[in-house]
């Protein structure tokens, strides 16, 4: 008789306001009814900032469960918070998933790692010293539900993101990766992040206001996923039975569909059923199932959904079913047939700008990546906002060479002899080059902060009525 799986939550909950962690430990699936034990830390009640909390998690022998942590504060100083226990036993197991919810905070990084031994100090529960922040990134403004199908590399798929958002993406010459959000271009600014100086007297400057920069009636297309339903009938399943040598892996590969959408890991459970993956201690029907020694992982490659497991320990294991029965099961989940995102459209528009300039239309296409209303009103109030007067572009204005300046930035561009500018600008173009004596060049596009008012067509007189009687 196999045993039935049982599912044991274990979660942590930090709790700023009342200045205290938790730790819960039990069977329902609702964390606060589970046994739990309390640690006070005052000061997260008094104090704002980056925070770090990290925990040490470990399971003895007969499946107790031990938490102890750290909590170390804005700045300088933490504490320690030491072992303790909660609930009951939890016996031969392993991680079937990890979540994080938040509320009224914001998460910068989420880590999860399996080492060898726990960290000795609070320098080294943090890592500090042993790597260095090498991304900023604005705040996460575009909600979506699916990831839309996409190919290409990783930097394809930041680039189509982008895009679709209106932000921008980039390594600064620091070399670190900075992603900026559509906000960015809200405001008019006030100052420059660098001050530049014309490479000689700006005798003559290009100045261009394009009609073709007018948009005045922008639309953002958007993909409704909320009527979609999901085809989970669609099987992955093997009967496979190999040993698994210590720190060795195996691999198993099936056809895979585009129109099958991304699975996760199955679950290592005692009984393969719809979903799950079985290990064993021996190659036979009463060998007992082994939790928490295989790291499962699935990915696509080259049309392949390929199942990778990872033997993390120093004896040998089976992947094996039991009874005759499968030794792998996933579900690889598709859109039902005749179900597709619905197109829905969000629209805003300037109405002193069409009276000046006519109806300029616009239409943006975030490639699926728009999946509710709320975004596509933001996308849009912001395209009409950008657009909906031209502003000025300066064209090759020639600097002196500045490595500070990186797209994006504004900049305050003076010319005291020249064309007497002095004037703040967005660098939407850099072209940087070098001759064979060592010179460097470098000519920038800039784009005007605000635009100069619409036209008044001072002096213009209108024709006379032509007389009908002329012939």
């Amino acid at each position: 008789m196999q045993p039935t799986t049982v599912i044991a939550y274990t979660s942590v909950r930090a709790d700023f306001a009342k200045g205290e962690v938790r730790f819960f430990n039990g069977t329902s699936s609702t964390p606060t009814a589970n046994p739990s034990i309390t640690w006070s830390v005052p000061e997260m009640a008094k104090r704002s900032g980056r925070w770090h909390l990290g925990f040490w998690l470990t399971h003895s022998s007969s499946g107790t469960p031990t938490l102890e942590g750290a909590v170390q504060y804005p700045g300088t100083g933490g504490i320690t918070l030491s072992p303790a226990t909660a609930g009951g036993d939890i016996f031969a197991s392993s991680m079937g998933n990890v979540s994080l919810r938040l509320g009224y905070l914001r998460a910068e990084s989420l880590q999860l790692s399996q080492l060898a031994k726990r960290p000795s100090t609070l320098e080294d529960i943090a890592q500090i010293g042993t790597w260095a922040k090498t991304a900023t990134l604005d705040v996460p403004e575009m909600p979506i539900r699916v990831i839309p199908a996409v190919s290409g590399s990783a930097w394809d798929v930041i680039t189509q993101l982008a895009k679709a958002t209106l932000s921008t993406a980039g390594f600064d010459a620091d070399g670190r990766f900075r992603w900026r959000s559509r906000s960015r271009w809200s405001t008019v600014p006030t100052k420059a992040d660098v001050t530049v100086t014309a490479h000689r007297e700006l005798a003559s400057l290009t100045v261009t206001e394009e009609i073709d920069a007018c948009r005045n009636s922008c639309t953002v297309k958007w993909a409704n996923w909320s009527r979609v339903k999901v085809n989970k009938s669609t099987l992955k399943q093997a009967w496979n039975v190999f040993r698994i040598e210590p720190l060795s892996s195996y691999s198993l590969a099936w056809t895979i569909a585009d129109d099958e959408l991304d699975t996760p890991p199955p679950p290592t459970v005692v009984r393969v059923e719809t979903e799950g993956i079985r290990f064993a201690s021996d190659d036979t029907d009463q060998a007992g199932a082994v939790h928490g020694q295989v790291e499962v992982s699935t990915d696509r490659r080259d049309g392949k959904l390929v199942l990778t497991m990872y033997n993390r320990s120093r004896t040998a294991v089976w992947l094996r079913g039991n009874s005759g029965g499968p030794s792998v099961s996933l579900v690889t989940p598709s859109i039902d047939s005749g179900q597709a995102p619905a197109d829905c459209w969000s629209t805003f528009y300037n109405t002193p700008s069409q009276a000046a300039y006519g109806v300029q239309e616009y239409t943006h296409d975030p490639s699926g990546w728009i999946q509710d209303a709320g975004s596509a009103d933001a996308l849009a109030a912001s395209l009409r906002d950008a657009g909906a007067f031209p502003t000025p572009l300066l064209s090759n204005v020639e600097i002196l060479p500045d490595p500070r300046i990186e797209l994006g930035d504004v900049v305050r561009v003076q010319d005291s002899t020249g064309a007497q500018l002095d004037t703040l600008a967005w660098v939407v173009g850099i072209r940087t080059s070098g001759d064979s004596g060592g010179a460097i060049k470098q000519i920038l596009t800039l784009r005007g902060t605000t635009y100069n008012g619409v036209p008044v067509d001072a002096g213009l007189v209108p024709d006379p009525p032509v007389d009908p009687a002329v012939k």
